[in-house]
């Protein structure tokens, strides 16, 4: 005769755990995907700057109308890189996730020439609205603003 066994209940799905685990993924690509854009931009690869941008994405920059699509937002970057704008850093404040779209809020610092030949720091803030296209997260939406005062110019 055999010993019983004790049977055990079946376990239900932990459904909750594999979706923070998925947010959480979320959070770190678009983390990364942050740091390379700025590292990109630094080594002046602007083509790598825009390749994370979403075929029909909007960039918001001050001053400035919006710059619809890809191709739009390639030409309109080419006039602050040639311009010298450099050492931009980020500084994510957060990244929340709903379903397939995600947004990076933060801040960020940059060098920008003057017109006397030197240069000073820019800083503001940002928000970034990324959409998953299958398994890569694209750039939908991407506004920023300096905390300088108005009437400073800015690249």
């Amino acid at each position: 005769m055999k010993p019983a066994t004790k049977r055990r209940a079946p376990r239900k799905p932990q459904r909750s755990a594999r979706k923070t685990t998925r947010a959480h993924s979320a959070s770190v690509i678009i983390r990364k995907m942050g740091e390379e854009w700025a590292s990109n931009w630094n080594r002046g690869e602007l083509e790598k700057v825009v390749a994370v941008y979403a075929p029909d994405a909007v960039y918001l920059p001050p001053h400035h109308e919006a710059v619809h699509g890809r191709t739009a937002i390639r030409a309109y970057l080419q006039g602050p890189r040639s311009h010298g704008v450099a050492d931009l850093a980020f500084d994510v404040t957060y990244i929340k996730q709903s379903g397939n779209i995600a947004w990076d809020v933060g801040t960020y610092r940059m060098s920008v020439p003057t017109a006397d030949g030197n240069r000073r720091e820019d800083h503001g803030k940002y928000l970034t609205v990324w959409k998953r296209a299958g398994t890569k997260w694209l750039i939908t939406a991407d506004a920023w603003s300096s905390d300088l005062p108005a009437g400073q110019p800015m690249a």
